[in-house]
């Protein structure tokens, strides 16, 4: 072996130089150690490297020995890395997870940091840490669960302030209300002619009642000769019945008709029952076909006289019928009503009438809509030369005030 002079090391190194070299290699050994990022497998298996975090969910680890690897996500159970961001801001943590393109690290403080790889290649934050879900306390004190007590309270409020509402609509329905509308409309039956319809229509709903008249005139001329010649106006009157939340009334109706055209010139008929709510639901906008429907049926007895008729005697007859007013988005509306009259002193005849309109508000105009129109009428005991029923088609542009 040789050796220097004064010196009991190795091949001639010094021991004091051999010391020195094996101290730097260790520190050496340990700063890249230290530096490196790890990469912990699923399989078991630690990966230790550079690391970047790509954007289609793999890992590139830059290996000492192995060279360069790409990992998958999936493939991953953990690891620890510090990684720089486009802005040149530095993070360390561990991974918690790829999805849909986010990287999750789980910084030392327990905060989670959410990462995207951008368009350059960079890695973005595109969340603030969210802070580590704190450990339950078994000796925090629990929040006091509702005593029945407390329900019949919560309950008694609402009842309230459901009250508060309905008397504030109350106050706010006090005034009359009104509609004029205008039209054209297509006849078959009693008269078969393309008409002027005029509609006037007043409204006034108080507490516990609600008042409405109505009256149309449709008009139609060939030359001298005049096609059609009808005027109609109804009162309809309902008072609702304590205790029952609105759901049942008592319910009045007269109506007058005038047809030139039809076997009688003028008749009335008027009845007085009972109308029940059996239908009262609204929805919020988008949850269902409608926004606010309400359905009533009515029965009650009442009378009928024609006049310059062939069947001018007094008859007393019952109402079967019933209403609708349906809204099926904001300014959409169907409203309607029909009824079937039943002689009770001759089973064999009876009416049937029928209206309704579908609306249509105009947002640009404001109390301006346009809708549709029917109207219908049945007699079952008319003369044979005459025909026993009437069906009008309107086209309408409406004003309400």
């Amino acid at each position: 072996m040789l050796a220097w002079p004064g010196s009991d090391g190795l091949n001639g190194v010094p021991c004091r130089t051999m010391k020195f070299i094996i101290i730097i290699f260790a520190l050496y050994t340990a700063a890249w150690s230290i530096a490196a990022d790890s990469i912990d497998l699923k399989n078991g298996d630690q990966l230790s490297g550079t690391v970047t975090l790509e954007a289609d969910g793999m890992i590139a680890l830059n290996h000492d020995v192995l060279g360069a690897l790409r990992i998958k996500a999936d493939e991953i159970k953990g690891g620890t890395v510090s990684v720089q961001l486009a802005d040149g801001e530095r993070l360390e943590g561990r991974i918690d997870g790829y999805a849909d393109g986010v990287w999750r690290l789980k910084a030392s403080d327990g905060s989670i940091v959410e990462l995207q790889v951008d368009a350059t290649g960079g890695l973005v934050r595109i969340s603030m840490p969210e802070p580590a879900s704190p450990t339950p306390d078994p000796e925090e004190e629990k929040y006091e669960e509702a005593t029945p007590e407390m329900k019949n309270a919560a309950k008694e409020r609402i009842k309230n302030a459901k009250q508060v509402i309905k008397d504030a609509q109350k106050v706010l329905e006090n005034e009359w209300t009104g509609s004029i509308s205008i039209g054209g409309s297509l006849s078959e039956g009693t008269s078969v002619a393309s008409n002027l319809l005029l509609d006037v229509g007043i409204r006034r709903k108080v507490a516990d009642s609600e008042t409405k008249i109505d009256a149309f005139y449709i008009l139609n001329t060939d030359g001298s000769n005049v096609t059609q010649n009808w005027f109609q106006a109804s009162v309809d009157h309902y008072w609702d019945i304590p205790g029952t939340d609105g759901d049942w009334a008592i319910f009045g109706l007269v109506v007058f008709d005038w047809q030139e055209n039809a076997s009688w010139e003028q008749r009335v008929n008027g009845n007085l029952g009972l109308q029940y709510r059996f239908v009262n639901a609204t929805r919020d906008p988008g949850t269902d076909w409608f926004q606010k429907m309400m359905l009533r049926a009515r029965v009650g007895p009442g009378f009928r006289k024609e006049f310059s008729g062939d069947y001018d005697d007094w008859a007393v007859e019952a109402l079967l019928g019933g209403t609708w007013d349906i809204a099926f988005l904001k300014g959409v509306t169907l409203k309607g009503n029909a009824q079937f009259f039943p002689d009770l002193g001759d089973f064999s005849q009876y009416r049937i009438t029928a209206n309704t309109n579908f609306m249509v508000a105009l947002e640009s105009l404001e109390g301006v809509s346009v809708g549709l129109g029917l109207r219908f009428q049945f007699q079952s005991q008319v003369p044979e030369d005459e025909e026993n029923y009437l069906l009008v088609i309107s086209g309408q542009v409406a004003y309400d005030f």
